[in-house]
């Protein structure tokens, strides 16, 4: 039985405009769980061996009306992404 790959992603900086102060833990968390699970997907393991993404922008994310969504939302966009840039190039 093969283990999963082992996928690190360091996030410097996290820009949210336009949210209260309360409101930037709640999207900061849902963020990193949605991330675990769209990283643990078998689809985005086959992406990702032996690649490397230097810099990956999350672009912009429309208003949800709770931050939990808003965080979700935002990692399935840079999910997307990485399955966006498969070949491009990069890594």
């Amino acid at each position: 039985m093969s283990r999963p790959p082992r996928i690190n992603v360091t996030i410097d900086r996290l820009v949210l405009r336009g949210f209260a102060p309360s409101q930037r833990d709640a999207i900061a968390a849902a963020l990193a769980a949605e991330l675990q699970y769209q990283l643990k997907l078998p689809s985005t393991h086959a992406l990702l061996s032996s690649r490397s993404e230097a810099v990956m922008k999350g672009g912009s994310i429309a208003s949800q009306p709770h931050p939990s969504r808003i965080g979700r939302e935002a990692a399935r966009h840079i999910a997307v992404g990485l399955h966006g840039s498969k070949g491009n190039g990069n890594g």
